[in-house]
Parts: C-alpha cells; sequence; structure tokens
C-alpha cells in the first residue's frame, strides 16, 4: 500500500467517521439506560430527546458516577430519566457539531469547552439525524492524521538523504577524475593557471552580486522605512509618536495609523514571523490589507477577522503575524483595541500608575482557519497614555546574554512622568534600549508606538463591549 492510498484510508471530515446512533425520549426509564450500557459496553452515552428536541447528553461516566452514590440506584431507577436533570448527571448544553467539519477543527472546538467538558461526548448532526461522536475516538483520529503528517515529512527526509549521498558520490567521482588530471605532468600547470583565472573571475563576480544585493537591500531598507508613517496627523485631542528599527537591513514589524471619521482614529503595531525579505513583503501585504479593512471598518475585531481570512488564502510560506490594532474614540477616551496573539498595552495614568490587561489575547493571524476575536476597551483620561510594542523591546540583549525585560521597562515608565513630549519618551526608550545592549546586535526587530489623550474624558458605559480587566504593575 503507497503513501497515498494509506492516506486515502483515514477519515478527515466527522462524516467519515462510524458515528453512535444512539437517542432516548426523556420520559423514558432509567433502568432502560442502564440496561443498554450493560448490553453494550462501548456505548459512550445517549443524546436525549423531548418531543424530538434535543435537550441534553447523559455519558457513561456521568450515568455510572451518579449510580455509584449512595441510594442512587435505588432512588434512579424507579423514575423516569428526566429526573437525572435535578441531579447533575446531564450535560445540558451539550456541544453540537456540523457532519462537514474537519477532524482537526472538531479537535479545537471540543478542546475550547470547559475541563469539567473536555471529554464528554458531543453530538454530530449527520444527513439531519444527531448522532453520538465519542471525543477519545476524535482525539486518537486527529493523533493518527499526525502520525500520517509526521510519515510523509520522514519519507520526504530519507528521500532528500538519498539525494544527498547521490551527490557525494558524485561528488567523490569528481574528485578522483581531478586526482588523475592533477597526476598528468604535462597538463597540471596550464590545468591550474586555467583554474586560477576561473576562480578569480567567479570571484569578481561573486563581490559584483553581493555589491548589487547590499545595494538593493539598501533600497528596500528605504522604500521600508518611506511606508511607516514619519509624520503623524496633529489633533489636539490626542498625540502620537512611533518608532522601528530592524534587526537585519529590512524587517518584519511595522505601526501604522488611520483616520477612521471625524472622531475615530486607529493605530497598528504588528510583528511579522520571520526576518529578511520575506518578512518584509508579508509585512507589506499585512500593512495593506489591514489599512483597507481599517478605514472600512470601525471594529478591530472584525477588521482583524477579515485580514486572517485573506491571509490564509494569500500565505504560500504559512507566516504569520502577531499584531494589536487598536481605535481611539477622542469623544469618550475609550480606546477599543484587538490583540491578535501580541504583548499587552501599556497604560501610563496620568496619576504614575502603570497597569495592563489582564484579559487573554486572541488567536495569532494567517495560520487558522476560522478563529475567533474579540475587542477589548480601556476608559482613557486626559494625559493618559498608552505603550504599544513588539517583544523586541523587551527581548533586547547585551553581551552577556541578558533581556532587557519587563522590570526595566516599568522602571523607565514609572520615570516618564518628568517627560511632556512622547516623542521624547520613544527617544529615551531606545536611547536606554541601546545603552543596555552596548553595541550587541539586536535579534529581533524593536517597534514601539505611544499614544497620549488630551481630552477629559466624557465616558459613556454603553459605548464599552467589553471593557478590559486593568491590573496596576507594581516595581520591585
Amino acid at each position: 500500500m503507497n503513501i497515498k492510498q494509506a492516506s486515502q484510508l483515514l477519515p478527515h471530515l466527522l462524516s467519515e467517521i462510524d458515528l453512535w446512533n444512539s437517542s432516548i425520549q426523556v420520559d423514558a426509564p432509567v433502568f432502560q439506560i442502564d440496561l443498554e450500557f450493560r448490553e453494550q459496553p462501548r456505548l459512550p452515552g445517549f443524546i436525549l430527546l423531548q418531543n424530538n428536541k434535543i435537550v441534553g447528553i447523559v455519558s457513561r461516566s456521568r450515568f455510572t458516577f451518579a449510580l455509584s452514590r449512595q441510594f442512587a440506584r435505588e432512588i434512579f431507577m424507579k423514575g423516569p430519566i428526566k429526573v437525572l436533570f435535578d441531579f447533575d448527571v446531564i450535560d445540558k448544553s451539550p456541544m453540537i457539531l456540523d457532519e462537514n467539519l474537519s477532524i482537526s477543527s472538531a479537535v479545537q472546538e471540543v478542546l475550547s469547552r470547559s475541563t469539567l467538558l473536555a471529554y464528554e461526548p458531543v453530538i454530530v448532526i449527520h444527513q439531519n439525524t444527531p448522532k453520538l461522536l465519542e471525543v477519545d475516538l476524535l482525539m486518537r483520529l486527529q493523533s493518527d492524521l499526525l502520525q500520517e503528517a509526521l510519515f510523509l515529512h520522514q519519507r520526504l527526509i530519507d528521500d532528500e538523504r538519498k539525494t544527498a549521498n547521490e551527490l557525494r558520490q558524485t561528488m567523490l567521482n569528481l574528485e578522483q577524475a581531478r586526482d588523475r588530471l592533477q597526476r598528468s605532468e604535462e597538463n597540471l600547470e596550464a590545468q591550474v593557471v586555467q583554474r586560477t583565472l576561473e576562480l578569480k573571475k567567479v570571484n569578481e563576480d561573486l563581490i559584483a552580486q553581493q555589491k548589487q544585493i547590499n545595494e538593493d537591500l539598501e533600497v528596500a531598507r528605504t522604500l521600508q522605512q518611506s511606508i511607516l508613517p514619519s509624520v503623524f496627523q496633529q489633533h489636539d485631542d490626542y498625540k502620537v509618536h512611533a518608532f522601528m528599527r530592524a534587526a537585519r537591513m529590512i524587517g518584519g514589524d511595522f505601526y501604522d495609523a488611520y483616520q477612521i471619521s471625524d472622531y475615530q482614529f486607529g493605530f497598528v503595531v504588528a510583528d511579522v514571523s520571520g526576518k529578511g525579505v520575506p518578512a518584509a513583503l508579508f509585512m507589506i501585504l499585512v500593512k495593506t490589507i489591514l489599512e483597507e479593512q481599517a478605514i472600512n471598518h470601525a471594529s478591530p475585531a472584525a477588521c482583524m477577522q477579515r485580514l486572517n481570512s485573506q491571509l490564509v488564502i494569500n500565505n504560500p510560506l504559512s507566516l504569520f503575524v502577531t499584531l494589536i490594532y487598536g481605535v481611539l474614540d477622542i469623544r469618550t477616551g475609550i480606546f477599543t483595541f484587538c490583540n491578535a496573539g501580541h504583548s499587552m498595552p501599556y497604560v501610563i495614568r496620568n496619576n504614575q500608575k502603570i497597569e495592563t490587561v489582564t484579559n487573554k489575547s486572541n488567536p495569532l493571524v494567517g495560520l487558522l482557519d476560522h478563529p475567533k476575536y474579540t475587542n477589548i476597551s480601556i476608559q482613557l483620561g486626559k494625559n493618559d497614555r498608552i505603550l504599544l510594542m513588539t517583544d523586541g523591546v523587551t527581548e533586547c540583549f547585551n553581551s552577556n546574554a541578558e533581556q532587557y525585560g519587563e522590570l526595566r521597562l516599568l522602571r523607565l515608565l514609572q520615570k516618564s512622568h518628568d517627560i511632556q513630549h512622547i516623542d521624547d519618551l520613544v527617544k529615551t526608550l531606545i536611547d536606554d534600549l541601546d545603552h543596555f545592549s552596548n553595541g550587541t546586535p539586536a535579534s529581533d526587530d524593536i517597534t514601539a508606538l505611544v499614544l497620549q489623550y488630551n481630552k477629559e474624558e466624557v465616558m459613556n458605559s454603553n459605548t464599552i463591549d467589553n471593557l478590559g480587566v486593568l491590573k496596576e504593575l507594581t516595581i520591585y
């Protein structure tokens, strides 16, 4: 059996799995469930129906545990199944999946449930009929699919090793031929002279090519810097300043700002996976798509959803990006943002408190098919500041392999209240990073954006969908 045939034997959709067609009306007696479990030891549970409507799942594990309680068998066996709803035996909100869902997507859905429900069976609507799926079976199939992928990967490695061995043999043959030629005294001198001239020419060509590559990279760096805003729009109600430095000639970090309406302004800081030219090209693609979405959609989460959808389609190198995109409403001082796998922002309050958001970030952008993105809102007061940055800031290293780290950053931000202008604050941060690294080459791009709100806030709680949970950061 070849690899292609083996792959076809494994199911990839829920519709291709053998499911349990086990359902029962809630008016049926409890002893009928017990009888069925005894007769079918592998039966995972029953779908409970009331007037042909799904009202829950009773799993073998929950049912067995319930009957193990004292006097439980005497109480339950005499009544109908619906009495179990009062004793925490039934999963009253079962997960229902579509039969066309892939196994990997189904695993992601199942694992998103709470720990108590992690291995409870789920319902699959198969040809308009509810059927039961064991989570253990789903996990085993996912494992088999992963093993299949690893097997294919190993086959590729074996093929490459075989090719490498063939190349080594070819090189050995060439070396033997070279030795025979070198043993020929009549042609040796002419060959040496000819080879020297050829190597000189190759070396000259390589130097010329390297020079051209460096010139092209310098032009690319200049173009990349030119697409990042060097001067931001001046406004009475807010100020913003940003900085980006690539670890190589060109990088994958970027920042941007957009005017969405007369009172809404968007700001973004992003970090593309990888370095160099591929990351820079992917960065331009992300920046272009996000700018289009940001101008047309006020919700950061909606922009992130559309950005991810387009990147998944146009991502042959499987690159991804982490970013934080937020919108400031200058009427209320509310900063609403969506964090896609990025570092949470730091809020620098006018009262010298430093805060950050404890909410979990959303999935990164560019790899998953259908991730969910949500917004978080922060209420800003007059002269409050927000720092958006990439992890290149805290992961800056010195010659002793020490990280700059969050503690040094917090100490610097604590002193930033003495700095009146945010452009001076950004410069102070970069100078502190340079002093700390002391010439050690950066391992990652460094990007930072500081936003300051200058207006007395007018909070309207009806405009806040999901107020972020803030915690004050203590500096020891």
